[in-house]
């Protein structure tokens, strides 16, 4: 296994409402490619984070909204 994903660093998205960048613990990477649910922080709508395996070992963050926008 590749060593970033055995840290336990987080991992920054942001969120498609607001803008405000959030932190993703990567011990919660257990079930690639399956979405977990979320909140923001700042603006706390619901959403999806699906990881997925990026380029070089990296993770990538698929984020979704959950939330049907009004």
């Amino acid at each position: 296994m590749d060593k970033t994903m055995q840290s336990s660093d987080a991992l920054e998205y942001m969120c498609p409402y607001c803008g405000a960048i959030n932190n993703f613990e990567r011990t919660a990477i257990r079930d690639m490619y399956h979405e977990q649910e979320t909140s923001c922080d700042c603006c706390k709508k619901v959403l999806g984070l699906t990881p997925a395996n990026g380029i070089g070992g990296r993770i990538n963050l698929i984020i979704e909204s959950l939330e049907a926008e009004k």
